[in-house]
């Protein structure tokens, strides 16, 4: 039988750790909140990622559209993403979103390590050629801070015991080549 080489053992744990899902640490669209409402010359959009949305992480991505064709715009506007604490009104964040990483096509306000556990108002707003539009908004639920996380514990357990193991197969097989066999005594 021929045994699997450390090395290849490595890069399949590695791959497996590491590369063996492509899915990006960035967001996507999220949950819909609101749909084509109207906000001045401009219809919004607006998700919130992820789902359920923790202290730690909270996104709301804005889609802007052009109400005569329906054509997202791009360019040329600016908005704003407010976030008011229901309990505490005077705890207020606000964010100019910006182009969204995953598609282009949107604009995300990230508000990580901003906002605490509770309800939470959202009010968008948008300024640009054609003008102004706000007046759209909803509410959430953020939920708490995600606690720590076991997985990179056992990650980290997974690759000490592989590293150990080769480490240990690298002498066992370093050992093995140096030394021959020893002649037996003649039996008497």
């Amino acid at each position: 039988m021929k045994r699997i080489g450390p090395h290849l053992v490595l890069a399949a744990v590695l791959l497996l750790v590491f590369g063996g899902s492509p899915s990006v640490r960035g967001h996507g669209m999220g949950k819909p909140q609101v749909l084509n409402q109207p906000a001045g010359p401009y219809l919004l959009s607006a998700w919130t990622d992820p789902d359920p949305l923790r202290a730690d992480e909270t996104h709301v991505v804005v889609a802007v559209i052009d109400p005569a064709n329906q054509e997202p715009i791009v360019t040329g506007v600016e908005v704003s993403v407010a976030m008011t604490s229901l309990a505490d009104p005077t705890q207020q964040v606000i964010e100019t979103a910006g182009t969204d990483k995953v598609n282009q096509l949107l604009y995300a306000a990230e508000f990580n390590d901003m906002v605490s556990e509770g309800r939470w108002r959202v009010d968008l707003s948008v300024d640009g050629e054609r003008g102004a539009g706000d007046g759209v908004g909803f509410e959430v639920e953020v939920g708490p801070a995600r606690t720590f996380n076991w997985l990179w514990i056992g990650v980290g357990g997974v690759g000490l015991i592989v590293v150990i193991w080769m480490a240990g197969s690298m002498r066992d097989n370093s050992a093995g080549k140096d030394k021959r066999p020893r002649a037996r005594p003649p039996a008497r």
